[in-house]
């Protein structure tokens, strides 16, 4: 396949005619992106594009991606390649600036999406002050214990001012993507034993370098959980423990970079497990870490009963491998802050409130 099916220059040209751009990263996985764009071809949003970009794909991902742009005609579709793997974020920036349209959604090549998704991400933006919106993402029924401990993951919890971002299920505005640009130096190109991609687990935080600066800068982030999508991974025990290291260390970058608090859900692990040794000089002295280990379960289990959305059935079934998940991330999370710290990974850090002075000066806010 030819680097890209159109010059990314001329898809700016008809900016005026397109209201979303929507933009799937795919590597690898032909079936999923088959079912993915199908479902997009079913959109009842009257003016969209896609932008499929493959990082490199190894199979006939390309191939099949050129069938596809000949059976959905009516399907907008503009195909880019990267000749060698960027990775997932990296591969988004390219395709932001292929974009035409005024709001650019992002999708997963494993998210299938409801007919009416971009017209509920739309429903969010009702003011310019509206920088983002993002949807509500269901997993699939789960096959197994591993699957289930990592369902809700993506959940929102109601309508409204949204705490977070969902990579796979969001929009932005283009003119706003186009300073921001999605995090490359948190970005990490998973590789299995042999050297191949790996797709079996997903990227974990990759938003939240946009969610903080606009945050930060004072725009309004909504959600809306009438925007849904299906999402269609699979877990197993090897999968679920590589995706909570890859999860643990992701997010000890973005502390680092972005000087945040400690992640809660880590804190009192490090806390109770490091407070541990005080009781080699006195037996009282392990209330302290005791309680901080039994504050950093109950964490986690608030997370699983109110934020995921399980029942007491699903969340006691999982109990043992959820806590064995968290202890795989915390080690995830100890030992990349530790590298960080020590100078042995470096990342540039980021000073939100000066960054945020610097925009206000240069936006005018409606």
């Amino acid at each position: 396949m030819a680097d890209e099916t159109v010059h990314e220059d001329d898809a700016k040209d008809t900016s005026k005619e397109i209201v979303f751009s929507v933009v799937v990263p795919t590597l690898n996985r032909p079936a999923k992106i088959q079912r993915c764009l199908k479902a997009l071809a079913e959109q009842d949003h009257p003016n969209f594009e896609v932008i499929v970009i493959d990082d490199g794909s190894t199979d006939d991902t390309p191939e099949t991606l050129a069938q596809i742009q000949h059976d959905l005609p009516n399907l907008k579709l503009t195909l880019l390649r990267n000749e060698e793997q960027m990775g997932a974020n990296p591969s988004r920036n390219r395709a932001i600036r292929a974009a035409s349209g005024c709001y650019v959604a992002f999708l997963d090549d494993d998210c299938i999406a409801d007919t009416n998704w971009l017209t509920e991400l739309e429903r969010g933006f009702t003011h310019d002050n509206v920088a983002a919106t993002t949807g509500l993402v269901d997993d699939q029924q789960p096959a197994n214990v591993f699957e289930l401990v990592f369902r809700g993951t993506h959940r929102l919890a109601k309508a409204g001012p949204a705490r977070r971002l969902i990579a796979g299920n969001m929009a932005v505005r283009r003119d706003l993507l186009m300073r921001l640009k999605w995090d490359i130096d948190r970005a990490e190109i998973q590789k299995t034993k042999d050297g191949a991609p790996d797709t079996s687990v997903s990227g974990r935080g990759d938003e939240e370098g946009i969610h903080l600066r606009l945050h930060a800068y004072g725009y309004e982030l909504i959600a809306t959980p009438q925007a849904r999508v299906l999402h269609e991974h699979p877990y197993t025990c090897s999968s679920l423990f590589r995706q909570a290291q890859k999860g643990g260390r992701s997010a000890a970058k973005l502390v680092y970079k972005f000087g945040l608090k400690q992640r809660i859900d880590m804190v009192f692990f490090m806390l109770g497990y490091g407070m541990l040794p005080m009781g080699l000089v006195h037996p009282l002295f392990l209330i302290v870490p005791i309680i901080s280990l039994l504050l950093a379960v109950a964490a986690i289990s608030y997370n699983d009963l109110f934020l995921k959305g399980k029942t007491l059935g699903q969340f006691l079934k999982g109990f043992p491998i959820l806590l064995a998940y968290y202890h795989v991330r915390l080690w995830g999370y100890v030992s990349e802050s530790l590298k960080l710290h020590l100078g042995s990974l470096a990342i540039d850090k980021v000073d939100l409130k000066a960054e945020a002075r610097a925009w206000q000066s240069t936006e005018r806010k409606p």
